[in-house]
């Protein structure tokens, strides 16, 4: 039985938020002012994600941080704040690419759930299987998949699966 369909939005600024949730979108994703691939957008701080998750909650609209970057040693104490100001705010979930970063969730804020990026490259059903085994309860697939192959993996997937729909943009 599939579940209804989540149209998800990104929001790179307070104002882009307000703008998808005003449209209709379920979820909204969004990053922080480091540590996600969408660098040049303008991003939240620890107070507006707060202010954000609070105006989309209030809306019945689902709220996912992304901490989609490849993670580096030096990065690692920045990523447990990150990890931690989403979850002081409560946000739905992370999105990640890094493993690394999954296992700092866990460890830094057990219940929040974690979705696997579309930078992650699940591209079949066996990575999806295993983003599951590791504890992920959402993949986003790759970009490249085709219909048939989005449709095999959603009929057979563990978890949630999400896709883009229209590009990269």
């Amino acid at each position: 039985m599939m579940k209804h369909p989540e149209i998800l939005a990104p929001a790179g600024s307070f104002d882009s938020l307000i703008a998808a949730v005003q449209c209709g979108a379920n979820a909204v994703y969004l990053g922080g002012k480091g540590l996600n691939a969408r660098r040049n957008a303008g991003n939240f701080d620890a107070e507006e994600l707060r202010r954000a998750v609070e105006y989309c909650h209030l809306r019945g609209v689902k709220v996912y941080q992304t901490i989609n970057i490849v993670m580096f040693e030096d990065e690692i104490d920045e990523a447990v704040e990150t990890i931690r100001a989403a979850a002081a705010a409560g946000v739905d979930a992370v999105l990640t690419q890094d493993l690394a970063v999954a296992r700092m969730v866990r460890d830094c804020a057990p219940t929040l759930p974690i979705h696997a990026s579309t930078q992650m490259t699940l591209h079949n059903l066996d990575g999806v299987k295993m983003a599951a085994d590791l504890g992920l309860t959402r993949a986003v697939l790759s970009r490249e998949l085709s219909r048939d192959q989005i449709e095999y993996i959603c009929q057979r997937a563990p978890i949630e699966i999400e896709v883009f729909a229209h590009g990269a943009l």
